[in-house]
Parts: structure tokens; sequence; C-alpha cells
């Protein structure tokens, strides 16, 4: 059985599907964030409130993932207990510290900058896993690739104003920091996945994760600074089910694939963003947006280029 998985999921067109799926789950946040902050009436500036929503979102998460595991999967939930300040370091790097440098980095930024910078989360996993596994080298057409993907998340944002070059630690540097810390969280995630279920996994460093920006966002805003009607709390709901999905996922091709080479496929999630942006909320969708489907698509092509297989001797 584990090995009918490793083979289904070390096949280039189905890491290619299940990647862009987990992409559009994770890009449906956008609009959905955004339609949800403007149920509750959440201020722009309230990072507290924004960082409690998270971690609202993340516990539910967490809890449709152990239902999952227990009913659909049958897996038994413990995790053998060397394991588990492991998930709980998970937790707080994927989960807390990601989130909480994003919204706090957020507030003192901008949006297009936002999205920019994040996308630096995938070239920070190529690098780390260039230094972590001795199997995932550097090569010149994942480099270009990476360069192609990285560019086109830009052009994506180049039509929603001007980008200025004004950089500030709480603002810029926290959203590089967030990056930093996810992509950190990438290569411990692969290195549980070999040991512990996908879904342990995932269930295990959101609820941890949750509890953090739990406590984090009713300490700066109080518990009661976000409040939901029936609206918004089936937005919840499905952010949460698009995270628990989209991370399973995730983590699953993380346990059979090199995460320098499935790293790119994350550029696909702002252009996920912005075309559900544009469906949801009416937002315009420019020649900017084709271009930079096209460039991520190209880069990601590059990335995933078969190398020939170096001669036989005697051949």
């Amino acid at each position: 059985m584990e090995s009918r998985m490793k083979e289904r999921l070390q096949q280039k067109p189905v890491v290619l599907a299940l990647s862009a799926f987990a992409c559009l789950l994770w890009g449906s946040a956008f609009p959905s964030l955004k339609i949800s902050y403007e149920l509750i009436s959440l201020p722009p500036d309230d990072w507290g409130a924004k960082v409690l929503f998270a971690g609202y979102r993340f516990f539910l998460a967490a809890l449709l993932l152990i239902f999952t595991a227990t009913v659909v999967f049958r897996i038994k939930i413990r995790i053998p207990r060397n394991i588990l300040p492991w998930t709980f370091l998970l937790g707080l790097l994927q989960t807390a510290l990601q989130y909480f440098f994003f919204y706090n980095g957020l507030a003192y930024s901008t949006g297009i900058k936002g999205s920019i910078i994040g996308a630096t989360g995938s070239l920070f996993v190529v690098i780390l896993s260039r230094m972590y596994y001795k199997n995932d080298p550097l090569t010149p057409a994942k480099v270009l690739g990476l360069l192609v993907g990285f560019v086109g998340v830009m052009v994506a944002n180049m039509a929603k104003g001007a980008l200025d070059f004004s950089i500030s630690f709480v603002g810029e540097g926290f959203l590089l920091i967030s990056s930093f810390v996810g992509a950190l969280g990438t290569i411990l995630a692969k290195e549980l996945a070999a040991t512990v279920h996908p879904v342990l996994v995932t269930a295990y460093q959101m609820f941890f994760g949750s509890v953090l920006l739990i406590l984090t966002g009713g300490i700066a805003s109080g518990l009661g600074s976000v409040v939901f009607d029936w609206r918004s709390g089936l937005l919840l709901l499905y952010l949460a089910f698009a995270s628990a999905t989209a991370f399973s996922i995730w983590y699953s091709i993380l346990k059979y694939n090199k995460a320098g080479e499935v790293a790119v496929y994350r550029f696909l999630i702002p252009i996920w963003g912005t075309l559900l942006s544009a469906i949801f909320l009416g937002e315009s969708i420019g020649l900017n947006t084709i271009v930079a489907l096209a460039m991520v698509s190209a880069g990601i092509a590059l990335v995933n280029k078969r190398r020939p297989e170096p001669p036989m001797l005697g051949a």
C-alpha cells in the first residue's frame, strides 16, 4: 500500500494536479478572508483580531483533520512521544509564527509587497533544501524556473498599484521572517511526514499553532473582538476545510518528492487568489494576470524538466 502510494505521488502529472489544487484552496483564502472581515466588521488595522480569527480557523481545521483521521482513514491519533515536541515546533513555525509575523508585517506594509515577499517562501525552501538534502541540487534550470516564477508573481501584482521600495523592519522585515519560518516549517514537515501520517502531522501542528494564535490574538484584542454570524461562520468552516485539505495534500507530496522541486508550485497561490478575487469580488483581470500565469507555468516546467540520464558504461 505504501509503495503504491509512493509511486502514485511521485508521478509528475499527479504532483502537478494535487499541487495546483492545494494552491487553489490556499488562493481561495484571499477573497474568503476579505469577505469574512467585512461580514464581522473587522477593522483593517486590528492585527490582533486577525490573528485571533486565524487561530479559530486553524483550531477548527485541526478538529476536522482529527475527525477525518479517526473516522475516514481509521488512523490512531496518538503519535510517538518523542515526535510530539517536533510537531509542537512545526505548529510554532508553520502556523503561529508565520501568521503572527505576516499579519503584523502586513499592517505596516502593502498588499502588493505582501504578495511578492510571500512568494520568497518558495526561494527559501529551495535554498534550505539544497543545504539540508544532498540529493536536491540547485541546477541552472531550477534557478531559472524559480526566477521566472517569482517575476510572474511580481507581474501579477503590478496592476494593483505602484510598487514602492521603502523598507521597514516591522513591515517588510516581518513579512520576510514570515516567509522564512514558513520555509523552515516545510523542511520540518517533510521530515515528520516520513515517520508520521501527513494528516496527523497537519492536525497536530495546526492544533498547537492555533492555540498559540488564539492566546496571542485574545491578549492583543480580546476574545470578544471576533463575533460570527451564520454567514461568517460558514466562511470560517470553509477556510478551515481549505487549510486542512491543502496542508494535508502538501505534506503528502513533500513526503515523496524533493522539497526544492515542489516549492515552485506555491507561486500559483497569488495567481489563483487574483483569479478567484475577480470571480467573487468583481476585481478586474488584466493582461498582466495572463502573462503572470504563463510565466509561473513556464517556471514550473523548467524546475521539473527531466534531466537526461547519464549514459551507461559500455553502451
